[in-house]
């Protein structure tokens, strides 16, 4: 099957199966196989590039932090088989985003400085987060500069680098931590500031 189909197909089950655990419907199987069978297939086909088609970026980004929140929204059972399906589909997406090369110089240039403001500071923006310090928000500002910088060129790219998918991707999924902060860490402040970061984030991104 072509990329395009696969790639249609892909985004088709993913938007059907958020819509109905949106609507409270639970999790439909055969639309969560449909995904991960197409996006399976998907990956095969770019595990030879360094980058990934535009068109895939959004659902991509998206579908693994749409499947935890919606998780979050149920109980028991049901809230478990929601969360091992976001597990099974992001250990696919590490799979399929999974090269640091970028063969386009061109584009490399334009991301260059972001990277270099999420990996400054002694082990990288998101690792703090992970670690438990906080929200950096000088950093985060700087970032966001940067990202609004470059906004304007690297969402009309045809394909996207790999690792700048998955720095979008680190910041789309940046409300995750607002849980852990809150859940793990007890610190309601700090989950605040992760939050306002997030929205912020979004609306650039997502409009």
């Amino acid at each position: 099957m072509d990329q395009l189909t696969l790639l249609e197909h892909f985004i088709e089950s993913e938007i059907n199966l958020l819509v109905k655990l949106r609507m409270g419907n639970g999790m439909d199987e055969k639309e969560y196989e449909n995904m991960k069978r197409s996006f399976s297939l998907l990956i095969e086909q770019w595990s030879d590039k360094d980058s990934i088609p535009q068109d895939a970026v959004q659902s991509v980004m998206e579908v693994c932090g749409e499947l935890y929140n919606f998780s979050r929204n149920y109980s028991g059972e049901e809230s478990e088989r929601i969360r091992d399906a976001a597990a099974n589909i992001s250990t696919l997406r590490q799979k399929g985003l999974a090269c640091d090369q970028i063969s386009d110089k061109a584009k490399e240039k334009v991301m260059s400085s972001l990277m270099e403001q999420i990996e400054k500071g002694g082990g990288g923006f998101f690792e703090k987060l992970q670690q438990g310090k906080g929200l950096d928000e000088e950093q985060f500002e700087e970032i966001l500069e940067e990202l609004t910088t470059i906004d304007d060129k690297i969402f009309f790219w045809d394909t996207m680098p790999k690792p700048l998918v998955r720095i979008l991707i680190s910041l789309y999924e940046m409300d995750l931590f607002v849980y852990k902060y809150e859940d793990e860490f007890q610190d309601q402040v700090e989950a605040d500031k992760i939050y306002d970061a997030y929205e912020r984030f979004f609306d650039l991104i997502v409009g």
